[in-house]
Parts: structure tokens; sequence; C-alpha cells
């Protein structure tokens, strides 16, 4: 589902729940050149036409490219977790990644009170900058569960939502008790 889909789709089912002041083409190039990277394109439109940010349904903390964020700002993965090493392993694919490449989409698990968190996996040469995503472990400090892309998130996030309950994190959807989220996220 693209990001526009998502957007319309959100309003109609959800009018009432805040979201925060839109990003313009200038707040989205000025904060990229002070990340160092290109934000993906999906996740520009996200911020510049939907929310520069959202606590997504009180389950999902989506950072923006503001300080006045509600969710703070995606940053590189680092300050989130600090001792995160110079190559990070994603577990699927076996293989490495430098930790510099790895930017937050999300700020921390909300529902696991943990700093588990969606990265984006910057790789050159990528279209459009249309990173794969990837969960981080702050236990393990590996990359456990990778999407192909921020609209994939999006839709995963939509398919698993039931209005009438508690919206489920995407890595939720995957790992539905809480013994196989643990056993995932250890070393």
């Amino acid at each position: 589902m693209d990001v526009r889909e998502f957007a319309n789709r959100f309003q109609k089912r959800y009018p009432e729940v805040d979201r925060y002041e839109v990003a313009d083409h200038q707040d989205i190039s000025e904060f990229e050149d002070r990340l160092g990277m290109k934000l993906p394109q999906s996740f520009c439109t996200f911020v510049s036409e939907f929310s520069n940010g959202i606590f997504l349904l009180d389950c999902e903390p989506i950072g923006g490219v503001s300080e006045k964020s509600p969710c703070g700002t995606v940053s590189k993965s680092k300050v989130i977790l600090p001792d995160l090493p110079d190559k990070v392993h994603i577990r699927e694919t076996d293989e490495f990644i430098a930790s510099h490449r790895l930017i937050s989409l999300t700020m921390f698990d909300a529902v696991a009170n943990s700093n588990d968190h969606w990265v984006f996996i910057c790789e050159d040469g990528t279209p459009n900058n249309e990173y794969r995503l990837g969960f981080i472990s702050q236990s393990s400090k590996a990359i456990v569960k990778t999407l192909s892309s921020f609209e994939d998130w999006l839709t995963i996030f939509w398919d698993h939502d039931n209005e009438d309950e508690q919206a489920v994190p995407v890595f939720n959807t995957f790992y539905s008790t809480l013994d196989d989220r643990l056993e995932i996220l250890s070393d």
C-alpha cells in the first residue's frame, strides 16, 4: 500500500487521531543534509503529506524531521543504541551492514518498553532510496527481521489493525507470543 492510500484509509477510519504539522520539502532536504543520508521517497511523502512524526495508534512511535515531532526526529540508530557495534548482523540474510547506515524509523518499542526499533537499512544504489527496513534488537544488537520497504511496513500495520481492539505493532504480527519475541530478540 502506498503512503497516500494509507493516509486516506487512516483518515477515514481515525479522523479524530491527531497528526503533527507536515514538513515541507525544504525542511526534509535540510534534515537530510544534517543527517548525512537521503530518506526514502515514501517516508518523505509520509512526513510531508500525512504527519511529520506520529505515535501511530499508540504502538508505533514514528519519528519526523523536526525536533518538535511528537516522537522526536529520525536519527542514526547509535543515538538510540549507543553501544551498537560498527557492523550489525542482519540475521535473515546473514550479512552485515555498517551501523552508521542505519536510520531509525521508530524510536522504541512502545508495547515492550524497550529500545528495539525499526530502522532504514541505507544501502547505496537503492532506487528512490526505498531501503529495506530492519527490526533491531537492543539486547543482541542484531537486525532480527527485515521488510522490503516502508510501504510494505505500512501495509502490514494496516492489514493487522482492528479498529475495535488495541493496535498491534508490526514486529508482533510476525511473532505473536512473548516467548517467540524474546527468543528472536535474544543473542
